[in-house]
C-alpha cells in the first residue's frame, strides 16, 4: 500500500545508460510509493545562437524519442510525462526540483552529465535543489529495493539530525530497520558514541529498529560498506546555490561513486521526505 503523490519524480535524462539506469529506478521506485514521473531531456542554447534559432532542441527530442522506444510498455502502471525542452540542463532541472517529490540522476553520462569525479550536472542539481536528490552510483541496482535498511551517514550535526529524522519517517512508514553510521570519531564527529542522540530519536519514533554503528575509520569507506545490503543512503550535505560548481561536501561527493545503493541527497534547501510508501 502506498500514499498516492500527485508531486512528480523527476528524472533528468542524456542518453547516457547512467541516465538509462536512473529511470529504470525511478520507475520501479514510482510503482512502490504511487508517484507520477516526469523525464525531461534538456538541451542548452550554444554560443551565438537564441532560443527561436531554427533546430535547436532536436537533439532533446531525439533522447526523448529514444527513450520513449527504449521503455516500451515497462513503464506501465506509472504515469509518465517526457519532455524536451530547452535551456542548461542545471536549470532545467532545479526549475523541475520546485515542484517535484524528488529529482533523480546518474552518473557518467555521455554528454552534459560526464564529469571526472562527478556528473557536473549530478553535483551541482543535488546540491542545488528544492526538492531531495536521489543518484544512482555505477553499482547501485536499477530496480527501487523493498528490503534492506535505510543508512545514514551520522556525525550529530543539525543536518545530519535532520536527515536521521527524515528517514527514520520513512523507516517506520516502510518497516524498515534504519541505520546510522558515525565514522571518523574525534576527526569529523564527536569521539564518543552519539547514544544520547540516538536514543532521543528512538523516543521521537517509536517503534523504528534505529542501531547506531560506530567506526573510527573512514566515512566512505565505512558508508561504501555499510551500503551493499541498504535500500538507500541518506546523506546531508552543504548546498549553496550562487558558488561555482554548487558545493557537495567531499563525503558525498565521493560516495555518489563509491556507494553501492541509490544516495539521497539533502541540504537546507531539500530538507523535506522523499516518496515512501506506506504498509
Amino acid at each position: 500500500m502506498s500514499a498516492v503523490s500527485t508531486e512528480p519524480i523527476v528524472v533528468g535524462i542524456d542518453g547516457s545508460p547512467g541516465a538509462a539506469r536512473a529511470v529504470d529506478w525511478a520507475l520501479s521506485w514510482a510503482k512502490v510509493v504511487g508517484s507520477p514521473v516526469r523525464i525531461i531531456a534538456s538541451e542548452s542554447v550554444p554560443p551565438g545562437l537564441r532560443l527561436d534559432s531554427p533546430g535547436l532542441g532536436a537533439k532533446a527530442k531525439a533522447v526523448i524519442d529514444a527513450e520513449t522506444e527504449r521503455l516500451g510498455d515497462s513503464a506501465s502502471g506509472v504515469e509518465v510525462s517526457l519532455e524536451p525542452l530547452v535551456a542548461h540542463p542545471v536549470t532545467a532541472l532545479l526549475d523541475a526540483s520546485e515542484t517535484a517529490s524528488a529529482v533523480v540522476v546518474g552518473t557518467r553520462g555521455s554528454g552534459a552529465f560526464q564529469g571526472s569525479v562527478i556528473g557536473s550536472i549530478s553535483g551541482s542539481v543535488a546540491a542545488a535543489a528544492d526538492s531531495p536528490t536521489v543518484v544512482l552510483p555505477p553499482g547501485a541496482s536499477s530496480e527501487f529495493s523493498v528490503d534492506g535498511p535505510i543508512v545514514v551517514g551520522f556525525d550529530g550535526s543539525e543536518s545530519a539530525l535532520t536527515a536521521a529524522s527524515l528517514a527514520a519517517q520513512a523507516a517506520g512508514a516502510e518497516g524498515r530497520p534504519l541505520r546510522l553510521v558515525q565514522a571518523e570519531t574525534g576527526v569529523t564527529s564527536p569521539e564518543e558514541p552519539l547514544d544520547e542522540v540516538v536514543d532521543e530519536l528512538r523516543a521521537a519514533h517509536e517503534g523504528v529498529d534505529i542501531e547506531l554503528v560506530v567506526v573510527p575509520g573512514g566515512a566512505v569507506q565505512a558508508l561504501t560498506e555499510e551500503s551493499r545490503d541498504a535500500a538507500y543512503l541518506v546523506m546531508a550535505s552543504q548546498g549553496h546555490r550562487g558558488v561555482p560548481g554548487f558545493l557537495l561536501g567531499s563525503t558525498t561527493r565521493a560516495l555518489i561513486q563509491s556507494a553501492q545503493c541509490p544516495v539521497v541527497v539533502l541540504t537546507m534547501r531539500s530538507e523535506k521526505l522523499w516518496p515512501v510508501r506506506s504498509r
